[in-house]
């Protein structure tokens, strides 16, 4: 059976019939004369004229095979089997798993370089006619000449420069691509090979289809999934870092051994020194929590990481981490009804700890005579009203980015509140809360915004229940629905809300703080409170990160105090510089950090000065390392035909069975050039002169 790789050139099979049209109308018609004295040479002309007939015939045999022969050859067909000619043309596509799993050690060497080796004598199945396409993935699919079909030399090159990765891998989004890709494909045969550990957790979720005219081949390496334990995430549990308080590092062990692992050792390292070490042990396929404590002396940034042990799996023995302690920042609180001196408590208890905040207490007749651009955050304390002037120096202070604290007193004006910020906060004070009460009930503070900066730090709340802490007395208030609430009191009033002034920001606390109001400054909970409102406030909050992966998009937002966005680059772990654009929004600047390609800790510089650090760490599904079966996989990818190729076996035998059998064009151009050597071998005969009948 044959079939005709370029079939539209069959067309052009027609013209064997020119020869036939040509001998039927130039045939001369004979006109018979008798002519007595040559009847005796009348059997010699029989003779004669059978001769030519037949040797007319057999030319115009010869010349029209010729032309059908060259024909056929210019159609390329091809068998499914025999053994002459060459192969039929193929197309192929090979995609090589480039993530992270596949950088662990087995007991042959690096597993991506066993992939490497096994691509390679792949590679050696394609001929110079055949076309190909090496597609290595991860999260996604890279051509790295473009997606485009290429020669096996080029295929060769791009191989040669390939490196495992720490990416994630997504064999459902390369097989898709691959699939694509092969379907503009020019070649009647067309394969697909898949080298890849085949990890069980990058497999797709919903299959594609594969069509029936493509073969495919699943690459066996000789995957080990035993011995390997990483450092699966860190938690510094929603705690305030402070310069010289212990803060505390948690480190959750992963062993994905079927063994368990005694006498093991995690490391702690800060600002790239080693600062802690603790033993371990860890049931077989278990968890194990390592407790680290360290101190810091200085504020500004500061990095991280937990490591243990190496194994066989390397990319998952580091786990980093950043977190950062602000510089110190002045603050202004202006003291209406005394609750400004627990406010003042909360951020410098003494002069000795006076670490990083600059506190500057003054009461409400003083605030004309102060320039309030020499502080990041004012603090409104018990506050009844200020003068038009000091009003509006405020709203200038916020609207150039500052923050503003607003603790509403008993003897807060409603009409001045109203009036002044009311509309900004879509909250207004239909009543203070009274000066007379009996105290012998209270209201609770609940449901706090845990997803916001300031309660970031009380994140064990979300699964325990917060302190009781009691409010007496409250102020009636009608909110607006763009009133933005960060906690609510137990009646179901806001408790804390927050507005945007121009660049700056607004959070009022709408109960007096002062003793006989409440009991929130007797609590543990106040001074971490009043401290993450006031960092927030100041565009300056503690804050660290963890869970950002190679190969995310990372974006990263600043104050624009302290950047220019025109002028960012992107230092990488391998100290590798990429310059970033930034956008500026408000008081912000956001910068979409990338390429995040490797491990490690990250830098954002403007102006040859830091203005922002954060990690990327491996993603734990890498670490499983649990592989999934051909049969698995083919159900997967929604595979019903396959074809293994055997680790450490050649696989040509079975890529030779597979392929459409020998492509034929040679043999019929040869056909031509041989019917034409006897053609015009018969057509040099000299015809003697006679007449046709």
């Amino acid at each position: 059976m044959f079939n005709f790789l370029n079939s539209a050139v069959l067309i052009a099979a027609a013209a064997a019939l020119i020869p036939l049209l040509i001998h039927l109308f130039s045939r001369r018609r004979v006109k018979i004369v008798p002519f007595s004295s040559l009847k005796h040479l009348k059997e010699m002309q029989k003779r004669q004229v059978r001769r030519i007939k037949i040797r007319q015939l057999l030319l115009l045999v010869l010349r029209m095979l010729i032309i059908l022969a060259a024909v056929l050859a210019f159609a390329r067909p091809a068998t499914r089997g025999g053994y002459i000619g060459s192969h039929a043309g193929v197309s192929g596509v090979v995609l090589l798993d480039k993530s992270a799993s596949m950088q662990r050690q087995v007991k042959d060497g690096a597993l991506f370089d066993l992939a490497k080796t096994k691509s390679g004598e792949i590679l050696k199945n394609f001929g110079q006619g055949d076309e190909l396409l090496l597609i290595p993935f991860d999260r996604q699919a890279y051509f790295p000449a473009g997606e485009q079909f290429f020669s096996r030399e080029v295929a060769e090159n791009i191989l040669k420069a390939q490196t495992a990765g720490f990416d994630s891998g997504n064999i459902g989004e390369a097989y898709k691509k691959g699939l694509e890709m092969l379907a503009r494909a020019k070649n009647l045969n067309k394969e697909f090979y898949l080298i890849s550990d085949f990890q069980a957790n990058s497999l797709p979720a919903a299959p594609e289809s594969l069509p029936g005219n493509i073969s495919l081949y699943l690459a066996e390496l000789p995957v080990e999934t035993d011995g390997n334990c990483g450092v699966a995430g860190v938690n510094l549990g929603g705690q305030l870092i402070e310069v010289g308080n212990e803060f505390a590092v948690d480190a959750e062990i992963r062993n994905y051994d079927n063994r368990a692992k005694n006498e093991q050792l995690a490391s702690l390292f800060i600002d790239g020194t080693r600062v802690m070490q603790s033993e371990f042990q860890i049931e077989a396929m278990g968890k194990q929590t390592v407790q680290f404590k360290h101190t810091v002396p200085t504020a500004g940034f500061h990095s991280g990481w937990v490591e243990i042990g190496d194994d066989a799996y390397p990319p998952d023995n580091r786990y980093y981490f950043t977190f950062r302690i602000p510089e110190q920042f002045n603050v202004l609180i202006v003291n209406g009804d005394g609750s400004g001196n627990l406010v003042r408590l909360a951020l410098v208890p003494s002069e000795e700890l006076n670490r990083y905040w600059s506190v500057k207490i003054i009461p409400p007749e003083a605030l004309s005579s102060v320039k309030l651009n020499d502080f990041e955050a004012v603090v409104l304390a018990g506050v009844a009203d200020l003068g038009a002037v000091e009003t509006l120096q405020l709203q200038r202070f916020m609207d150039d980015g500052g923050g503003l604290f607003f603790i509403l007193g008993a003897n807060i004006k409603a009409e001045y509140f109203n009036d002044n910020f009311g509309s900004k906060t879509d909250l207004n004070i239909i009543k203070p809360a009274p000066k007379a009460f009996s105290g012998a009930g209270y209201y609770s503070l609940e449901r706090l915004d845990y997803a916001h900066p300031v309660f970031k730090a009380f994140a064990q709340f979300q699964k325990e229940n917060l302190p009781a802490i009691k409010f007496y007395a409250l102020p009636t208030l009608k909110e607006g629905p763009h009133c933005r609430k960060l906690a609510y009191f137990s009646n179901g009033s806001p408790a804390l809300t927050e507005a945007g002034f121009g660049a700056g920001r607004m959070i009022v606390m709408t109960a007096p703080l002062r003793p006989e109001y409440s009991d929130l400054a007797a609590h543990s909970f106040f001074v971490p409170l009043v401290i993450r409102t006031m960092e927030y406030l100041a565009g300056a909050e503690s804050s660290y990160e963890l869970k950002n992966y190679v190969g995310d998009k990372v974006t990263r937002t600043v104050s624009s105090k302290v950047s220019r966005a025109e002028a960012a680059e992107l230092i990488a772990p391998d100290k590798s510089v990429y310059g970033i654009a930034g956008s500026e929004k408000g008081d912000e600047i956001t910068y979409d950090c990338h390429p995040i390609e490797i491990p490690g800790i990250y830098q954002l510089q403007s102006d040859g000065r830091v203005i922002d650090i954060f990690p990327a760490n491996v993603a734990e599904s890498e670490s499983d390392l649990t592989a999934a079966g051909p049969e698995q996989v083919a159900k997967a990818l929604g595979i019903k035909k396959y074809a293994v190729l055997l680790y450490g076996r050649p696989s040509g035998a079975v890529v030779t069975e597979a392929r459409y059998g020998r492509e034929l064009w040679k043999v019929f151009l040869w056909a031509a050039v041989i019917l034409l050597a006897v053609e015009m071998i018969l057509a040099r005969e000299k015809e003697p002169e006679s007449d046709e009948p």
